[in-house]
């Protein structure tokens, strides 16, 4: 027996090591910011946004294609995506073989402009919020330019990295058109360019404005949870840490998450490190997609003045572990001026610890949840969800809220506890049962300890002076 329990205690060691703690200190972002908005060369009318389109069925012209409303059989796409707290907020929508295929660039309408030429092509999912499209780059000669816009809001341009020569998703834009610009400098010819959209993704709910097409999932959340606004001033400065994006998937469908941009230990660089679930992102495909919407939170406790900064260009996977629901992407953009870099810490919760959940719940203006560590559990997976049971050495956290929820759209959300004044990261969110209905049902959160072995080579080097290493912003 005694051999039987020490050999027990032996693989539970190996398994989860102990390890010395370990932590960093929030710090505000002092990078260069990426600059995202560009300007069309040439200059469109803004459309207005549609009301009440009917359109029944599929038209093209050479240079735009329409596809109807959303079909029963995609709604239903979106409503058996919604048992989780990673909100299905787009399904994807095959387009024409005219725009899947190799489209044909000689039979758009093209305009001189100075040092070549424009043309401008435009897709619309009617019904949409907000939409992409999945781009197929071949040829695309030396000096042509790749723009993305809003028809409905000329602010949003973004540019593209047509250099890529890939499959990729553009960016999100507003409305239920995207509008596509390409540019040929003098000497190359439409013919030259290799351009295809084999699908694009509709969505239903605005990642920008936290708009729903449905108040079935928004009022099962949406009355019970807390405002950031309404938290104290150090919890509203934490949460410039929080960021909400929209990820799309390989088959069009799109989902809203919350992550967090974590502070490293390197006193000479300032790298854009974010940690998320897995079961939000967990490949380089829906990593690359990732769309940032950042510092969107109201200005005022009950207010509706809100305001958010999008980044594009998705991300590089580092780590994912599914067992574990945590993922920890480099973007590859910088976040905007005023994001503060969150602090963390791989100490262990204890027995009734305070902690603090900040998220984008239903990918509203911050939310903010207070309560308590109640127990460690260990996750089972169970018919396209999960289950969890009390076991000391699991790997995940149960809480239980005193003020405020979670909600669909606030998976990989952080959880933080306080130190000396200071807040730091210690887990991201799995999921949970709290709603409004039941607001003290147990949420579970990944342990950062258990996942700090798999990423402390990223954000525990301490590093080396500038004068003997390029800074990295």
């Amino acid at each position: 027996m005694m051999k039987t329990l020490t050999l027990t205690c032996l693989l539970l060691a190996l398994a989860h090591p102990v390890q010395a703690n370990s932590r960093a200190e929030p710090e505000v972002f002092q990078g260069e910011t990426a600059t995202e908005t560009v300007a069309l060369r040439l200059p469109v009318l803004p459309k207005a946004a549609a009301r009440g389109a009917t359109t029944r069925s599929t038209t093209a012209t050479a240079n735009a294609v329409s596809l109807p409303a959303l079909q029963d059989a995609e709604l239903q796409l979106l409503q058996n995506g919604q048992g989780t707290k990673a909100y299905r907020v787009g399904v994807g929508r095959a387009l024409p073989s005219s725009v899947s295929d190799t489209m044909d660039l000689n039979a758009w309408q093209w305009t001189t402009v100075s040092g070549g030429k424009v043309a401008h092509f435009s897709v619309t999912s009617t019904g949409a919020v907000r939409v992409r499209a999945q781009v197929q780059i071949g040829n695309f000669p030396a000096g042509a330019e790749l723009r993305f816009y809003s028809p409905t809001n000329l602010a949003q341009v973004f540019a593209a990295d047509a250099a890529a020569h890939s499959l990729a998703w553009s960016p999100t834009v507003e409305g239920d058109t995207l509008g596509m610009e390409v540019f040929l400098p003098t000497g190359v010819t439409p013919q030259q360019v290799e351009l295809a959209l084999p699908q694009l993704s509709h969505l239903v709910v605005d990642p920008a404005s936290s708009q729903l097409k449905s108040s079935i999932v928004k009022e099962e959340y949406a009355s019970c949870q807390q405002d950031i606004a309404c938290a104290s001033p150090a919890w509203q400065e934490t949460g410039k840490a929080v960021a909400r994006y929209v990820f799309t998937e390989a088959d069009g469908l799109s989902y809203l998450c919350s992550g967090t941009v974590l502070a490293d230990n390197d006193v000479y660089t300032q790298v854009p490190y974010f940690f998320t679930a897995a079961h939000c992102v967990d490949n380089q495909q829906a990593a690359s997609t990732m769309d940032l919407f950042w510092l969107y939170a109201n200005a005022t406790c009950g207010g509706t003045n809100s305001s958010f900064t999008q980044t594009t260009g998705g991300a590089q996977l580092l780590m994912s572990k599914t067992a574990l629901d945590t993922t920890f992407v480099r973007l590859n953009k910088n976040p905007p001026t005023g994001v503060l870099m969150s602090g963390w810490t791989n100490t262990p919760l204890t027995s009734n610890q305070a902690v603090t959940g900040i998220h984008h719940g239903l990918g509203s203006p911050k939310k903010y949840a207070m309560g308590n560590f109640q127990a460690h559990m260990r996750m089972e997976t169970l018919n396209g969800g999960y289950s969890v049971i009390p076991d000391t050495n699991g790997d995940f956290s149960s809480v239980q809220w005193h003020t405020g929820i979670t909600a669909p759209g606030s998976s990989g959300s952080g959880i933080w506890v306080e130190q000396g004044g200071k807040h730091y990261l210690n887990g991201s969110l799995l999921g949970g049962s709290s709603d409004c209905a039941n607001p003290a049902a147990p949420d579970e959160y990944s342990r950062f300890e258990r996942t700090w072995p798999l990423i402390s080579s990223w954000l525990g080097a301490t590093g080396t002076p500038p004068s003997l290493r390029k800074r990295s912003f």
